[in-house]
């Protein structure tokens, strides 16, 4: 296989998609490993994105973190991204019905990425941090994330299924898929831990695309069979509240 090349700026955004909640600060060596370049290389690049504010250094460890002109560049983003603004309110109303954790996804390179998130009463929750803003998981791991990929073509599909060790055939999948399009919605069990259960549908734009997903997450002694069907219809029902309160026909996240 022909080894992939990068220019200096995909390898400097490449850095900075390394960082995340599980991992907020990395040394050189562990930016050379992910992104097999060389320690020269990973410093060079670190240094250019210390200089224009991107990442900081801590001088006593040596490790480095994301900077203030991400959070610049976050502002500009949250401000201009009408779905992010519109789900804050439609879930902070529908969690005090659900009482578990509510949450809207985007598909971000073959990752459910978590937009936004809303808890109930911390009294009520038997889990709590299980999703938040900027968590990743891979798509086949989520209901969410089968959501986002149920309209998409057998290639792109194809795709998804050679980035991650499954035992699931392309057909099958295909097949699962095309179910959860025709159901308009998703049921998994054991997500993120043994135990959880999510309920998922799809939000679509005018064009009926899937340009993101809702999902309420819960333990699965609490989100029994005689209430997954209430949550079901919730769900849908929180999906189109944020499909009529936002123009989203040219939304595309990618």
């Amino acid at each position: 296989m022909k080894e992939q090349r990068y220019s200096s700026l995909e390898n400097a955004l490449r850095v900075l998609e390394l960082f995340s909640i599980e991992e907020p600060d990395l040394s050189v060596r562990e930016v050379a490993e992910r992104l097999s370049v060389a320690d020269s290389t990973s410093h060079r690049l670190l240094k250019t994105l210390l200089n224009e504010g991107f990442v900081t250094k801590d001088d006593r460890s040596n490790r480095y973190r994301l900077g203030i002109s991400i959070r610049a560049l976050e502002s500009v983003i949250k401000k201009d991204l009408s779905l992010y603004h519109t789900s804050q309110h439609v879930l902070s109303t529908y969690v005090t019905r659900v009482c578990e954790t509510i949450s809207i996804c985007v598909l971000h390179r073959n990752q459910t990425f978590y937009l936004h998130t809303v808890e109930p009463d911390p009294e009520q929750m038997f889990y709590t941090g299980l999703t938040y803003v900027g968590k990743r998981q891979h798509v086949l791991f989520t209901s969410a994330g089968k959501v986002l990929l149920s309209d998409k073509t057998k290639a792109e599909v194809k795709t998804v299924l050679s980035e991650v060790e499954n035992e699931l055939s392309l057909e099958h999948m295909m097949a699962e898929l095309k179910q959860i399009n025709e159901k308009g919605y998703n049921i998994s069990y054991n997500n993120f831990s043994s135990g959880i259960t999510s309920i998922s549908a799809p939000v679509k734009n005018k064009d009926h695309q899937v340009i993101a997903a809702v999902e309420i997450l819960g333990p699965g002694q609490r989100i029994t069979t005689e209430i997954l069907g209430k949550y079901v219809k919730l769900i849908k029902e929180i999906a189109h509240e944020i499909e009529t309160r936002v123009d989203i026909k040219n939304v595309a996240i990618k």
